[in-house]
This record gives C-alpha cells, sequence and structure tokens, in this order.
C-alpha cells in the first residue's frame, strides 16, 4: 500500500490521515468481524441497514485516507456519525445509541475518540451542523470537566469526610453516596437547561448543593454536613439558604445565582416533583431521604437525555473511592479518567488534549469580554483574528494608533472647498461652527469636572487626567467628519444641491451629532468607562436625532478601522433597539401626528419603492422630513411627514399604504425592520422554528410595531421579539421553552440579561396616561399612542409576557393559529436579509482594502463551467484565466458555454504589493 499513498498530502502528526492516490481500488469490500462485533455488542438487534450504512462510510474513508492507529477508534467515529449524520433535524431519531458504551466496546479513551471524530468530520465533508454538534458533543464535556473540579474544594467544605465503617451495600446514606447523588442531580438539571456555559453551569452548581445542605439540615442528617462549616456561618433561625455564603466564598455572582434559583432551578424542581421524576416531600423536602429510588430515577431520565443528544456519559467523573475527593492532591488528576480507555491505555497526547479542552471554556468567558460584532455587521467586518492583535493591551495600542492615524493632517480648519459649499447658507460658516464646537466642549469639561467631584478623583482618572488631548482629539476628529461627509454627499448629490446640503450640513442638531460621534470614538479608543450613552446624555441629544449620522460617516470615510465601525454598527443597533424608543424620544409625539402611522416592512424595503432616487440615503434625506424647498429658513429634525409639501410626491405601497420617499421614518423604520429581521431569523433558526412558524413570529411582529406600538414603549426590541417567538411556538404546539428562547438569544453578540430580567412596566399605583385621540387600535391606519408614564417598576421578561404582552396580542393571535382560515390575515415572510447593503469600502490594513460586492448578484451563467484537478484539460484552465483577466470586458465566447460578460468581475483578487 506504500506505492499507493500520494507523496504531495500534507500530514500533521501520526494520527493525521494522509490522502491516497485515485488509482485504489473502488470495490468495497466486506465487513471486518471485528466491526460486526462492535455493532452486535452495541445493538444484538441492531439492524442491516445501519450495519452497512456505517461500514459504507468507513470503506469510503479508508480508500481515500490512510487511517493510522487502532482501527476500533475508526470503526466508533463510523458508527456514531452514521446515527447522526442526515438527523440532526429530526426530534426522534430512530437508531440512537449510548456514546459512553460504545467507547467502552471499543476500549478507547474520550479524548482519542474527540481527536479523530474531528478529523473525520473533515473527511467526509461533513455538513455545519455536524461539526457544530461534534464541537457542542466537546464542550459540554469540558465544561462538566471543569465545573466537576470546582465541586471538589465546595463539598470538602460543607460535607463531613467519609467515615470508615460506611457500607456501600447499605441502604443508609453515606458520603460516597450523598457525592453521586448531588453529581448525578447536577447533570441531570444541567441537561434539562441545555447550557453549554461555564458561568450558569458553575451557579447550577452552586444551587445544587445549597439544596442538598438544605434538605439535610430539615431531615435531620445533619451528621453529613461538616460540623465546623455549621459554626462559622450565621444563619437566621428562619433561614436554610448558603447560597449568598456560597457565592462569597467561592466566587460567585450572588445576584445571578439567586435569581437562577428562583426563575430557573426552583421552578424545574418543582415540575420535576409534581412529575413524579423525582421523589420529594411538599416543599421539596425529604430529597437525600429518599436516595435509592431518587437515584434511579435520575439515572434512567439522564441516560435518555444524553442517547438523545449523543454526549458522553458525565458520571465517568466519579471516583471509585470517596475518600480521594477529601484530598487536595486529588483535584490535579480529577478529569484524568478522560485520558484512559477500558483496557487502561493512555493516550499519547491526552495531557495536551485534556489541557486544551478544558481551556476551550476559559477561552469563551474571555471572548465575553470583547466587543462581538453585531449580528448585523458581519456582512462587511473581517475577522479581528486575520490582523488585529490578541493580547488586551496590543488590541489597546492598535485602536489607539489607528485614530492618530485618522488625526494626522491638520484638521481644525475648514479647507477652500468645503467652505465653498457651506457659504451658501452663512456668510461665516467657520465662525458659527467654532461656536457651536466650543459649547459642547465646554460643557463636556463641565460635565467630567462635576463627575469628579461626585465620584472623586479615582473615577475614570485616566480620561479625565488627559482631557486636553482628549478634547483636542474629539475636535479634530469632528472637523475631519464634516470634511468628508461635506465632499462625499457634494459628489453623490451633484452641484444642483449644493444649497440643500450647505443648509443641513450648518444646522445646530446636525453639528451636535457629529461631535456626539466623533465624542464616542474617542471614549470608545481609550477605553473610558463612560459608555454609551452617556456622551449622548451630556449633551441633551436625543438618541433618535444622533443614529442618522453614523452611516453617512462610515459611508464618507473608508479609513475607520474594523473595530472603530464595529463600535458605530453596535452603537447604531442601540439606539434603534432601545434609546429611540424610550418614554421621552421624539417618536412618540411625530408618530402621533402622522397621518399613515409605522409603515409596513413592505413599504419600507427598497424592492417596493420603485424608482427610488438613492439605494444609499443622503444628508438631507435623512435630516430632512419633505423634498426640501431651496433657501429654506427652518428644517425640523423630528420625523414629521404630515408637511403639504408632502403630498405630491407620496406614493403606494403594495398594500395600499402611501409612503414618501424621501420620509426620516421611512429610513428609520427600514434599519429597524431590518434589525429585527436578521435578529429573529438568527433566534428561528437557532430553535429550529419551522417556516409556517417563522411567517407567524414575523407576522405577530409586524402588527406588534404598528398597530399595538405602545408595547415598544420604554422597552427593548428584543423583549417583544422572544414574546413573539414564544407565542407562535406555543399555538404552533412546538416544544420551545422561554427558557430555550432566552438560552438561545444569550448567543446573540447584543444579548445581555438585563433584557430579560428588566422589562418596564407601569407601576400599578399610578397608571399610564395614554393620549390616542380616541383612535382604535385595530386599525392599521390609526394614530399611535403617545405613552406618558408617571412611574415605572421594572419585572422579568415570562411576567411582562404573562401580564401586559399577551392580553395585548390575544385576539390577533387566535386568527394566527393554525387552520384559521377565515381570519383574513395574511401571512408575512420574514425579509430577506441583504449583507452589504449599505457597508462602504473598508480599509483593513495599510495594504488592504475591502469593497462590497453590489447589492444585486451577478447573473449565473447559462451553463456551470467547472474545473477539476488531475482530470480537466489544461485549455479549459486557460479560459477560465481569460475571464478572469477580461473582466468586464468584450470576450469572445467561449465553446463550452462560457460565462457572461462582466459577471464575475468582483470575484478577482488584487495583491498589493
Amino acid at each position: 500500500m506504500a506505492d499507493d499513498i500520494d507523496t504531495k498530502s500534507e500530514t500533521s502528526g501520526k494520527s493525521s490521515p494522509t490522502r491516497q492516490s485515485e488509482t485504489a481500488h473502488n470495490q468495497q469490500i466486506e465487513p471486518t468481524t471485528a466491526f460486526l462485533d462492535i455493532c452486535k455488542q452495541l445493538d444484538p438487534e441492531i439492524d442491516e441497514d445501519f450495519i452497512e450504512k456505517a461500514w459504507k462510510q468507513y470503506d469510503t474513508v479508508g480508500k481515500q485516507y490512510v487511517l493510522e492507529g487502532k482501527q476500533l477508534t475508526w470503526y466508533a467515529c463510523a458508527v456514531y456519525f452514521s446515527m447522526w449524520q442526515g438527523n440532526l433535524f429530526e426530534h426522534a431519531v430512530p437508531k440512537k445509541y449510548s456514546l459512553a458504551k460504545l467507547l467502552r466496546i471499543c476500549k478507547i479513551s474520550v479524548l482519542e475518540f474527540f481527536d479523530k471524530a474531528t478529523k473525520w468530520v473533515e473527511m467526509i465533508n461533513g455538513p455545519r451542523r455536524l461539526k457544530d454538534h461534534i464541537n457542542r458533543v466537546q464542550s459540554s464535556l469540558a465544561v462538566a470537566a471543569v465545573v466537576f473540579k470546582k465541586l471538589l474544594p465546595i463539598f470538602r467544605k460543607i460535607f463531613a469526610p467519609p467515615c470508615s465503617n460506611d457500607d456501600d451495600n447499605s441502604k443508609d446514606l453515606n458520603c460516597k453516596k450523598l457525592f453521586t447523588l448531588l453529581w448525578t442531580l447536577f447533570i441531570v438539571m444541567r441537561k434539562q437547561f441545555n447550557s453549554d456555559d461555564l458561568m450558569n453551569s458553575f451557579h447550577l452548581l452552586l444551587c445544587t448543593v445549597d439544596f442538598i445542605f438544605q434538605d439535610l439540615r430539615r431531615s435531620e442528617m445533619a451528621s453529613l454536613l461538616d460540623g465546623d462549616f455549621i459554626n462559622a456561618i450565621e444563619m437566621q433561625p428562619e433561614e436554610d439558604s448558603i447560597l449568598e455564603t456560597l457565592c462569597q466564598i467561592f466566587e460567585g455572582v450572588v445576584l445571578d445565582a439567586k435569581h437562577f434559583r428562583a426563575h430557573c432551578w426552583l421552578p424545574r424542581m418543582r415540575r420535576m416533583s409534581e412529575e413524579k421524576s423525582i421523589e420529594t416531600g411538599e416543599h421539596l423536602t425529604n430529597f437525600a431521604a429518599n436516595e435509592l429510588i431518587n437515584k434511579k430515577k435520575l439515572d434512567s431520565m439522564y441516560e435518555e437525555l444524553i442517547v438523545k443528544r449523543g454526549e458522553m456519559d458525565e458520571r465517568m467523573f466519579l471516583p471509585a473511592d470517596i475518600s480521594v475527593v477529601f484530598d487536595e492532591a486529588y483535584d490535579e488528576c480529577a478529569v484524568q479518567r478522560l485520558r484512559h480507555s477500558e483496557d487502561g491505555d493512555s493516550l499519547v497526547d491526552a495531557d495536551m488534549l485534556l489541557r486544551l479542552s478544558t481551556q476551550s471554556c476559559l477561552e469563551r468567558l474571555q471572548d465575553q469580554r470583547q466587543q462581538r460584532t453585531p449580528l448585523t455587521g458581519r456582512g462587511y467586518v473581517i475577522s479581528a483574528e486575520q490582523y488585529c492583535p490578541a493580547t488586551p493591551v496590543s488590541a489597546s495600542l492598535y485602536n489607539a494608533s489607528r485614530l492618530e492615524v485618522l488625526l494626522q493632517d491638520s484638521w481644525r480648519r475648514l479647507d477652500a472647498e468645503v467652505e465653498s459649499i457651506l457659504c451658501h447658507s452663512c456668510q461665516d460658516p467657520f465662525g458659527k461652527i467654532m461656536n457651536i464646537v466650543s459649547q459642547l466642549s465646554e460643557r463636556l469639561e463641565e460635565v467630567i469636572e462635576n463627575e469628579r467631584q461626585l465620584d472623586g478623583a479615582d473615577y475614570d482618572a485616566s480620561f479625565r487626567e488627559m482631557f486636553a488631548i482628549r478634547k483636542n482629539n474629539t475636535e479634530c476628529l469632528f472637523f475631519r467628519f464634516l470634511h468628508k461627509i461635506a465632499l462625499s454627499e457634494k459628489d453623490r448629490l451633484g452641484s444642483g444641491s449644493i444649497v440643500k446640503l450647505s443648509a443641513v450640513l450648518l444646522r445646530e442638531d446636525f453639528l451636535k451629532a457629529l461631535y456626539v460621534c466623533s465624542l464616542q470614538l474617542v471614549l470608545f479608543t481609550y477605553e473610558s468607562v463612560r459608555e454609551f450613552p452617556w456622551s449622548l446624555e451630556t449633551m441633551h441629544l436625543p438618541a433618535i436625532h444622533f443614529y442618522k449620522v453614523i452611516e453617512l460617516i462610515i459611508r464618507a470615510d473608508s479609513s475607520l478601522s474594523r473595530e472603530m465601525v464595529k463600535h458605530l454598527n453596535k452603537v447604531e443597533e442601540r439606539v434603534l433597539e432601545e434609546f429611540a424608543w424610550s418614554l421621552d424620544s421624539p417618536l412618540w409625539p411625530s408618530l402621533h401626528r402622522r397621518a399613515d402611522d409605522v409603515p409596513s416592512s413592505q413599504a419600507v424595503s427598497l424592492e417596493t419603492v420603485e424608482g427610488y432616487s438613492m439605494r444609499q440615503p443622503s444628508l438631507s434625506q435623512r435630516y430632512t422630513l419633505s423634498p426640501v424647498k431651496p433657501l429654506a429658513a427652518k428644517r425640523r429634525l423630528e420625523f414629521d411627514d404630515d408637511d403639504s409639501s408632502c403630498v405630491a410626491a407620496k406614493r403606494r405601497a403594495p398594500d395600499g399604504e402611501s409612503l414618501t420617499p424621501t420620509s426620516a421614518t421611512l429610513l428609520f423604520f427600514r434599519k429597524v425592520y431590518y434589525l429585527a429581521a436578521v435578529r429573529l431569523r438568527d433566534l428561528c433558526e437557532r430553535v429550529r422554528l419551522d417556516e409556517k412558524g417563522r411567517q407567524r413570529a414575523w407576522t405577530l411582529f409586524e402588527h406588534v410595531l404598528r398597530t399595538e406600538t405602545s408595547l415598544m414603549a420604554g422597552r427593548h426590541l428584543d423583549q417583544n421579539l422572544m414574546c413573539c417567538l414564544y407565542v407562535v411556538a406555543k399555538i404552533g404546539q412546538q416544544n420551545i421553552s422561554f427558557h430555550d428562547i432566552m438560552y438561545h438569544y444569550r448567543h446573540q453578540p447584543q444579548a445581555a440579561s438585563r433584557v430579560y430580567r428588566r422589562v418596564m412596566v407601569e407601576s400599578n399605583s399610578s397608571p399610564p396616561i395614554i393620549l390616542d385621540d380616541g383612535a382604535s387600535h385595530d386599525s392599521v391606519g390609526s394614530g399611535a399612542a403617545t405613552p406618558e408614564h408617571q412611574n415605572v417598576e421594572y419585572i422579568d421578561l415570562i411576567k411582562y409576557y404573562n401580564q401586559i404582552f399577551i392580553s395585548r396580542v390575544k385576539s390577533f393571535v387566535q386568527k394566527l393559529q393554525p387552520g384559521f382560515a377565515e381570519s383574513g390575515v395574511s401571512l408575512l415572510s420574514i425579509p430577506m436579509v441583504q449583507c452589504n447593503r449599505l457597508s462602504p469600502q473598508r480599509s483593513v490594513s495599510d495594504r488592504i482594502t475591502v469593497t462590497p460586492m453590489p447589492s444585486s448578484l451577478p447573473s449565473s451563467p447559462s451553463r456551470p463551467y467547472r474545473y477539476i484537478f488531475d482530470k480537466t484539460p489544461v485549455k479549459e484552465l486557460n479560459s477560465i484565466n481569460l475571464i478572469m483577466h477580461n473582466a468586464g470586458r468584450t470576450i469572445p465566447q467561449l465553446a463550452s458555454g462560457g460565462f457572461q460578460q462582466g459577471s464575475y468581475r468582483n470575484l478577482v483578487a488584487r495583491t498589493i504589493s
């Protein structure tokens, strides 16, 4: 076989697969006896078709790669992935077997299996979902390994060591049985919550320990508790919980742990008790007293869960000798079971793999501290790993150096070209601008000094001490952006719009927004503790007025760094999702004055508005509410679309809704709908909601936004999105709980725990005043109510759903139920998410510039044109090179069908030397 190996194949080590030559025989051989024995031991009644499928996968890979090492490991990979390949979306897969049993039969270690399984997925060219599955299984085990090591010192601290006369065969509860019961309860509850988050898992462990502690004290089994610990803690007579004490000793987060216990742990335990999944008393008592029956029920439940998910049995960490738990030296080797196989062999690189597995959990925690790319910005923001420094210190230096590059030139004055533009509306534009900038800088200095006196000299001391320089940076950045935007908009609009452009550029609200954006970038670059929206509050600028300059700046200045663009994108999302909907937002009175209320998603989509002059809205469109009249002395910034000058410009959307192409409201709601579509689509994919359910969810959300708009008042976009998703899953009888939705929501980059823990509601003592002029909420065309809450309070998301949300949408939800044909409600699909719709080119380093693809995809060739290495003649490759070199030019039609002219010009990659 040595002669059949392709010497060009790459090998990364002894266990790395090597591609074989294509001259290898193609006939499938019969399964080996060892392979058949594995299948029969796994299931004596195993299906012959399954054996054939698994063996065919192994045989196919074996003909393409040299499978070095123990063949039993590769057999295990073939059997395991045959169970899962193609069945990831099914809720009940016909053939699933225990992974632990499979590894035990094959006599291989856990780490060895995962090492080979990762390579196996690549060799079979598995889909992304299959890769995600094996990564999720491995990560879940890694989290369990870390938490198990955390349990050891906790158990030693709280529970008494084993007695010399403990009998494992006795029915009495002893130290070993208690440890086993505690760990089994933890891993069962962890599978119930389906969480691989390390911090949540640690809080779950603390809740488990606290529960067992309380149960032992109530059951008069205090002899199993450590006497020194009981004497050391100070507890009130009516208080049994030690959760806060555990957090203080073992570095947990008290508020998070208490919230998890109240809203997750206790409800789930009560439900399990009611369903007789565990045997307890009326108030979850006597759990440990019924150790024998509870252990049996928990084992049965756990085995069913891990087989269903294809995960490893985490009971493998339980030691045979409980006395080792009370030896601190055991902490270092507590998870060595991952290294060893059933026959006692140990993988050569097991130590390294063990460190990598557990370290991955810590890396996920570190990732939470880094700025995550917003969902709407991932189309044009390049991965940081490609060029950005990895360490926090180097990253900070990198951001500062990029800002320094932006401020290299002198930007404290206007050049002749920009001043000529501004002179159309003011005789002394520079003097007017400097007056506004000086006022804003004085206001900034005053606020910082007040905060120093209030919070002390140590509050953000580095920024305060360098204030003069930071103020100068802000002003220079302000003039740079003003210069870039002025020239960019002039090129876009032409000389005929100079008067309109000049008037908008000199508006005080525009200049204030530009200053705030410059300040925000300086605060971000130098890692000030003053986070957004501090800059808005300092300058008394409504968020709805601020967000408009963000896209203008990104589009006009291509030298902004990747991290700056990401930060501005994140800030814009914060405005669209939350701050624009604040109770004092100018959005509410402007919507109340509009005759057509909130536009539909179809009305604001670019595909609907035919003849729309600019796919990238201009500056005047953002800051003008109606078609701008030349030399107009006053232009309002509020979203006021009922001006009489708009009447002639209005058109009709497909649903009969009138719209104004230059409406600032249209631009705002286009972004809101786009943001909601991106997030809802991502959530639907994560919870695996079917297409019909997705349509119902979007239809309900649009109904909320248009008809029940006041549900957004003072609240977060994501709060209503999650409520819409849950109620649709409920009426569609989907097995999706609110906790599942919140779990998947936490994986979105913008997610924050406060979103589902603090939902604003009106106080019962002071009901809200809604100004609706008697308009009906059932009519789409009715004016939006203006909320004026006197007092507010905060509840969690589930309470908000039960107390407020469902009652407001109940009648509409009934029309969405399956089989309700007479409702007359047309389901709307989630708008298609197109990346790079408004993204400009981006300078990511000195020699690399990224330019987005056009919004319209290139037309496909009439016939696919393929090149297969080692098979296709050289002349076909010459034809492809000819097309690439002549992109956009007229070239002769290729004999093989060829491409349409210029279709692939954006595929050309240019290297700058």
